[in-house]
């Protein structure tokens, strides 16, 4: 499969939600001040969503690859750890000003109160969190051992362990779900959602098991997106747009997942033509920061902290503060993220001296590689 630029684009606008979200408490704007848009607020939406998109991108992968084990989560460790390292050393050493903008903030509020304590935190186990960072165990270690260890440094990278987790199994996950015994493959479920029940009482919240739904769903989207939908009176608006309110009253990054995922598949097998949705999506604009969304998502904190610094007691009232805190984080966070997408992500993830073969299938054809990953 090509890449998909509604997925791409999705990416993008995820990215760029985070950065709002982490500057609405920068200027001391607290969620239950939103009204109606406070669900939009929850920081773990857009990381779902993420998650949904990982199960999905993997699975499509593993299916258009032959590769080994080794090769698979060396290509993996090459496509997000470069970014991620750097932005955790670059972060430490921003950490003194980051910790000066937060505690003289013009406008306080919660959230940056958490902050002060996890940069409280990262001093004192400065050693410990960054080891377990380094190893990408953040996410495992128990918050008894490293409280709010997770989060120490770069708060935002605590789901890079979580998706870690999920690439180590990943490969073991597929084979299972593929196996020709079907027997296997029930006793392989079963244990699964045992194991996800009990792991969620694991005392680090960054634990694989807390996102495994949203994974599953995108495993789930993956066979879904094998399946040709042409014939299929289920594929429609009248069914896909109520489904995804339906499910998003419950869950929200799941109904939007519905809504985007079902649009697309209606698109490619429908031929439907494509709504405001997914031309916003596909806009070059969006596409763009899908590319950059990674390094964004890693790195926007530290600009954002070198101007509240530098904003603090200039005596601005609250909206302008944050007029200029969103304007200048997101220039200055977007020509940065570019950069460190094009001189250290791209180059490592680039770098394989494996080249993978595609999977060749019964009808003698070589499915493409080049998938949204």
């Amino acid at each position: 499969m090509k890449r998909i630029d509604q997925l791409e684009g999705l990416r993008g606008l995820l990215a760029a939600w985070v950065v709002v979200v982490h500057l609405l408490p920068a200027a001391g704007i607290d969620p239950d001040a939103m009204g109606v848009f406070k669900p939009l607020i929850n920081e773990k939406i857009r990381v779902q969503i993420f998650c949904i998109m990982s199960g999905f991108v993997i699975f499509v992968m593993m299916s258009s690859l032959s590769e080994d084990y080794t090769t698979y989560i060396s290509r993996r460790l090459k496509r997000i750890y470069p970014a991620y390292i750097f932005a955790f050393v670059l972060s430490i050493a921003f950490a003194w000003i980051a910790y000066e903008a937060l505690i003289q903030a013009d406008f306080q509020s919660a959230r940056n109160a958490g902050r002060i304590a996890i940069l409280n935190n990262s001093f004192a186990d400065w050693e410990w969190n960054s080891l377990a960072h380094v190893t990408m165990l953040h996410g495992v270690v128990p918050d008894s051992w490293l409280p709010l260890g997770a989060y120490a440094f770069l708060g935002q990278a605590w789901n890079i362990s979580t998706e870690f987790q999920f690439y180590v199994i990943a490969p073991i996950v597929f084979w299972f779900l593929h196996h020709q015994s079907k027997a296997l493959r029930i006793a392989f479920t079963v244990f699964t959602v045992v194991a996800v029940w009990y792991l969620k009482r694991w005392p680090n919240a960054a634990i694989l098991a807390n996102y495994a739904i949203y994974f599953a769903l995108g495993i789930a989207s993956y066979y879904l997106w094998n399946m040709r939908w042409k014939n299929q009176p289920l594929l429609s608006p009248l069914i896909v747009i109520p489904l995804a309110a339906a499910v998003g009253w419950f869950d929200l990054a799941m109904g939007a997942w519905i809504f985007i995922f079902g649009g697309a598949l209606m698109v490619r097998d429908k031929k439907r033509q494509k709504g405001p949705v997914t031309r916003f999506l596909e806009h070059p604009a969006m596409t763009f920061l899908g590319t950059v969304s990674y390094p964004l998502y890693l790195l926007h904190m530290i600009p954002l902290y070198g101007w509240m610094y530098l904003l603090n007691n200039q005596g601005l009232d609250q909206a302008t503060y944050f007029a200029l805190l969103a304007t200048l984080t997101f220039a200055t966070a977007i020509p940065f993220a570019y950069l460190t997408q094009k001189y250290v992500e791209a180059p490592f993830y680039r770098s394989s001296t494996h080249k993978p073969q595609p999977v060749t299938t019964t009808d003698g054809r070589a499915r493409s590689s080049n998938t949204v990953e």
